[in-house]
Parts: C-alpha cells; structure tokens; sequence
C-alpha cells in the first residue's frame, strides 16, 4: 500500500510522536486537551523526586561523605536536569515548535511526484531515521530496566545470603515531607514512584532527541534532492531555468529557515546538553572505577553507555546537516551556469555564496553541533575523570 507524503513522514517519526504525547505533547493539530496537563503532572511527578534528590545531596555534603558516595547520585541528578532542559523549549516555543514540524511535513516528498534518484534519497534517509530510532529505544528500555531492577536484585541477594532486607530505591533520596522507608506500604508506592521518574527522564530525553535527528537527516535529504536539482537547473529554454531557479530558491530559503526554527528550538539546550554530557561521563566513569559492586557498576555502566551514545549522536546528526548544507556549493557550481543568461549567472553566485555558510545548530553560538564538538567533549570528561581519580586517590 503506498503512503502520502504526510502519512509517509508520520510513519518515520512513529515512535517519535508516541514519546512526546507520552510527555505531554502533540506533532501536529491538537486533538487531546488534556495533553498539556499530562506534561504538568509528569514534570511535577519527576521533580518530586528531583528535590529529594538534592536533599540527599546536601545532606551528604553536611555530613561530610566521601566523593565516591556522593558521585553515586550525581548523574541520576544531572539526567533529571538534563531531560527538563531538553523538553522545555517546546513547552515555551510552542508555535514554533508546532510551525517547524509542521512546514517538514508540508514539503516531505510525494511518492508520485518524485524522481528515481530522488526516491531513492528519500527510501535512504527514512530507513536510517527509523533504524537509529529503534536502536535508540532499545537502549533506552534496556538503561530503565537495568537502572529500576538493580535495587530489587541487590535486595533479594541480601535476604539470601543474610535473611534481612534494607529497602533500597533505584534514586538516592531523601523525602523531606516524610521517610520513604517508614514501612513497606510507602516504600512499594514510591519505589512504582521512582520507575515512572526514571521513564519520564528517558521519554523526554528520547523525544527531543528523535525529533532532532528527525530534522536532520530530513533536511540533509531536502538538501541532497536541491542539489541534484541545482545540478540541472540550466534547460535550452531559457523561460523553463528562469522557473526551475526560482523553485530551487525558494526551496533553499524554506529550507534556511527550517534549519532557523530548529536552532531556536534546540540552541539553549544543546549547550545545557554539552556540559551536562561531560559531567556525566566523566561521573558515571568514576562510580564504575570506586565502586565494585557488580550490580551498581552494571547500571552506571548504562549510564555511561546511554550518555555516550546520546552525545554521539546528537552530535553525528548535527555534522550531517552542516555538510549536507555545504555541498549544496558543489552542486551549483557544477550546473551549466557558462550557458545561462547573465540574471541566472547572478542567482547562481548568490546561492554559491550563501552555502559556503553551513546551515547548522549551536550551542548557544558558543560551539557548533558536529563531531568536532564531540571529541571536545570526550576531551574536557576524561580531564575531570582524571582529576577525580587523583583527589580521589
């Protein structure tokens, strides 16, 4: 069964859209109004957990513990930070997160009206969206899994070698309204508490994220079909290049100003994501390295990965937009502009000037968003890991 364009593109972002109604959002028309409270109720859910985590954290410092008992909560806290910085802006910018989405939509390629070669880009760039999409949710169920079970596991391996039992949660907190430990009733209600904190972190983060590598590797095909188009811009009439210039113009604006949108939408968070990243790196290598309880270095070694992996990407899909934005120079360079009129030759230049600028997200213009920045930050985690080890040993 062939799809439309928009149905063609919904199907892409499928899993996606199930992660940002999950959080509380819809790509596209509103059809729930309840949506918006669901986002409410879950930011209030998580951070509900968030300050008892920081209420552990400050009791810990007041009490004077180790590095290596305090890095324990560290990255847990960091990740609820994290994902509430990735999913604000849609919740400030939400026209323009709803305009952005909704413009990808509108010039998503029909299947009937595209070229072989077109088609083909297009079959490209929808199969590695929705493969990195899987393979990013089947790490992110495996880190919610490893992460929630763990203190169920340690728990049952205490009762069987011991006979006793010391609740444990999957966050380090302390609840300052009342102890989560007071009897088993509680503890199993905020034990279920904890699990949909840990989900709401991760659907968050998963949303955001999806969305962006959804633009990317979107744009990057737009720009990839201008390109071949450009290359053939020239016809023998010279009416049919003034027309077929026109079009690739106005694609190569809509396209500038998608690329626009999509920096409002992510600029403050990516840099909020940078830094973050590096903290969390280089803590969740530094619990692994102190601590040597199996089951405690298997769900910060998820961690680890999950950040990783996030970082990686986000910063992979960034370096395609920029270079697919920049070969668009190459393609009009090589079109037959020596046999067009002299107005042509003009748009010809214009649009080789503008692409020598990439297209591309920042971190709040501090960095750009490519693999360059991700080997800074590899670099600046293992400096503080390494500063970590030597106060720590």
């Amino acid at each position: 069964m062939k799809l439309n364009s928009k149905d063609e593109f919904d199907d892409s972002i499928e899993l996606t859209k199930i992660a940002f109604m999950t959080a509380g959002f819809e790509l596209g028309e509103t059809k729930y109004y309840f949506i918006k409270w669901l986002y409410y109720f879950n930011v209030l859910w998580l951070y509900i957990d968030v300050f008892g985590e920081f209420s552990w954290l400050a009791e810990g410092v007041r009490m004077g513990k180790g590095l290596d008992e305090l890095s324990m909560n560290t990255p847990c806290f960091a990740m609820c930070l994290l994902a509430t910085a990735k999913i604000l802006p849609f919740f400030f910018n939400e026209q323009i997160f709803k305009k952005a989405v909704q413009t990808l939509r509108s010039i998503h390629p029909d299947e009937g009206e595209s070229e072989d070669v077109d088609r083909k880009i297009v079959i490209e760039s929808q199969k590695i969206l929705k493969l990195v999409n899987k393979f990013f949710f089947v790490a992110t169920m495996g880190a919610i899994v490893l992460f929630c079970c763990e203190p169920i596991t340690l728990m049952g391996y205490e009762y069987y070698n011991t006979g006793d039992v010391k609740l444990k949660f999957p966050f380090l907190v302390q609840y300052v309204l009342f102890d989560a430990y007071a009897n088993i009733t509680i503890w199993i209600f905020m034990y279920v508490h904890q699990i949909w904190s840990t989900v709401i972190v991760c659907v968050f983060l998963f949303a955001a994220d999806t969305l962006f590598y959804a633009f990317c590797m979107f744009l990057r095909m737009h720009f990839r079909i201008l390109g071949r188009q450009l290359e053939n811009v020239v016809s023998p009439s010279p009416e049919e290049t003034r027309k077929n210039m026109r079009k690739c113009v106005q694609k190569h604006q809509e396209l500038i100003e998608l690329v626009n949108l999509l920096e409002i939408l992510y600029s403050k968070s990516t840099l909020f994501n940078i830094i973050s990243g590096s903290i969390l790196l280089c803590f969740d290598g530094f619990t692994i390295m102190v601590v040597q309880k199996t089951g405690t270095m298997l769900k910060f070694a998820s961690f680890l990965l999950m950040s990783l992996t996030q970082v990686f990407l986000l910063c992979c899909f960034g370096d395609l937009l920029m270079s697919s934005s920049v070969q668009i120079s190459e393609a009009v360079y090589s079109c037959r502009w020596y046999d067009a009129e002299p107005a042509i030759r003009s748009s010809v230049l214009i649009i080789l000037i503008r692409s020598q600028k990439p297209c591309k997200v920042t971190a709040c213009n501090f960095a750009d968003l490519n693999l360059s920045a991700f080997t800074t930050i590899l670099s600046r985690s293992y400096s503080c890991f390494a500063l970590l080890k030597t106060m720590y040993g």
